[in-house]
């Protein structure tokens, strides 16, 4: 075990310890909230985002991408509005609850661990040996890839997905096309 290993063992019982305390309710409201977040600012962000070039020079690749924080913000924002609705009316206050919560905590915390070192490995971070050296680093980083070609198919390639769609992006920003 290395350092990663006990970060990421440390983040998984951060998770628990956040969703026992919300409960299984306002972790699902959360959770509906972050993938409808994240699906509805994928689907529209290029829409939005022509809508708000010009503020910024009609710098296309920019607006969309300020577009799609400014989606996913709006949408987390009303989803922890309904959870703060909910949470007087949750009766449901129980040890089971919780600890339902602590799991979607802990599978909700691992997706954002595998989003950030998907994330990083852009930028070869961490070095390959501290890679190879941990328990955990291989699973985690593997968990968003996997679930996506579960829920996609097989046939969903995500090797390098986010190294691939960076590179073209800034392909088109050297050549000016859009």
């Amino acid at each position: 075990m290395n350092y990663i290993d006990y970060i990421i063992l440390g983040l998984i019982l951060l998770g628990f310890f956040l969703g026992f305390k919300d409960g299984l309710i306002r972790k699902l409201i959360g959770l509906v909230g972050l993938v409808l977040g994240l699906f509805i600012s994928y689907k529209y962000n290029i829409l939005l985002g022509n809508v708000i070039a010009p503020i910024f020079n009609n710098e296309q690749y920019l607006a969309e991408i300020i577009a799609a924080f400014l989606i996913f913000f709006a949408i987390v924002v009303v989803a922890s509005i309904l959870k703060r609705i909910v949470h007087p009316h949750d009766k449901v206050n129980n040890f089971i609850n919780q600890s339902l919560g602590g799991i979607i905590g802990i599978v909700q915390i691992y997706f954002f661990t595998s989003i950030l070192l998907l994330l990083l490995n852009v930028f070869s971070f961490p070095k390959k040996d501290i890679k190879q050296k941990s328990l955990l680093y291989n699973y985690t980083y593997n968990f968003v890839p996997q679930s996506l070609r579960f829920i996609l198919g097989s046939e969903f390639k995500t090797n390098n997905m986010i190294r691939d769609f960076v590179e073209s992006k800034e392909d088109t920003l050297t050549t000016g096309s859009n």
